[in-house]
């Protein structure tokens, strides 16, 4: 896999997540280069696992210091 493969797939992975504007055909080329790319596959299901938290939690406001830290950890997985 290449980094621009992954940085696309990985840049839809919230609209995978949430099922908004996804074609059968796209979610079907995400779920292969999630099984054919270990890295990937790890990262969507990190994003996937603190998304079902945060839902859980409830709705909250999250300072931005938070926010970016989260997001900043995230760009080094």
């Amino acid at each position: 896999m290449t980094d621009h493969e992954c940085d696309k797939i990985l840049d839809h992975a919230y609209e995978f997540l949430n099922r908004r504007d996804v074609t059968p055909a796209e979610e079907a080329a995400f779920r292969k280069h999630l099984s054919d790319c270990p890295p990937c596959g790890d990262k969507f299901e990190f994003e996937r696992k603190l998304l079902e938290r945060l839902k859980a939690a409830g709705g909250c406001q999250c300072p931005e210091g938070l926010k970016a830290r989260v997001q900043s950890l995230l760009e080094r997985i």
